[in-house]
């Protein structure tokens, strides 16, 4: 996500401090976190986490890659999300991208493709999930072409969207949590459900709702401060 042209700071105006972006900091402790809790398991042994299944040999190498990659995505993530390092440090910038997209999201998400094929999931969590792979490489892989072109607003807008994939894994279980503890009802749900609605459905489309309306907000900000202040308006909507 390289510094557009058409942001404030490239037209003249300074880049904000680091410190500007209030959300930034919650951000990496949340993922850093939730990171923690989630990976340690898995480096204990076979039967630390997670039920294997024993017709396939592979599940367990499969799983740790799946996961280091995916830990190499959150790392990088929030290195492509934070402005004050697009601006200030591009050449970062650039290289944690290079990371997040080659050693992070593509590579986490065709694993995710084999672990279908060896994990507990439904008809209906498998082809979710297959969803999910789908969208998150053809998001990253369009972000990243888009940052080639030099196609700046673009890129971030599609990066955004892989953001929004990436993240899924953190929604699903805050959405389990919150639907197993509604009063009454929450456990008949997951009975009902298996978690093959809440995981491999809900989470990432719950994420892309909400940075798309995110988008749509921000530019309709951005349009209406730019004819408030007699600029003119970019061909593509700005994200920040």
């Amino acid at each position: 996500m390289t510094q557009s042209p058409e942001s404030p700071s490239a037209a003249g105006r300074p880049a904000r401090r680091w410190w500007a972006r209030p959300w930034i900091v919650p951000l990496a402790v949340l993922l850093g976190a939730f990171l923690l809790w989630k990976v340690p398991p898995w480096l204990g042994g076979e039967r630390a986490a997670l039920p294997l299944n024993p017709g396939v040999p592979l599940h367990y190498p499969l799983m740790i890659l799946h996961i280091g990659f995916g830990t190499i995505a959150f790392a990088t993530v929030c290195l492509q999300l934070w402005p004050w390092l697009r601006a200030r440090h591009p050449a970062v910038h650039r290289v944690s991208g290079r990371l997040y997209v080659f050693a992070g999201m593509l590579p986490t998400a065709l694993l995710s493709v084999g672990l279908i094929l060896a994990g507990p999931l439904t008809v209906f969590g498998k082809i979710g999930t297959a969803v999910w792979a789908t969208l998150s490489i053809v998001t990253t892989v369009v972000g990243f072409v888009r940052a080639r072109q030099r196609r700046f607003a673009d890129h971030r807008r599609w990066m955004l969207y892989s953001f929004a994939l990436v993240t899924n894994v953190i929604t699903s279980r805050a959405l389990a949590y919150l639907v197993l503890y509604l009063p009454g009802i929450g456990p008949d749900i997951i009975a009902f459900t298996h978690f093959q609605v809440e995981g491999p459905w809900l989470s990432w489309m719950v994420n892309l709702a909400l940075v798309h309306w995110w988008l749509r907000r921000t530019a309709r900000r951005r349009r209406a401060a730019r004819a408030g202040s007699g600029r003119p308006l970019p061909g593509h909507a700005q994200v920040g």
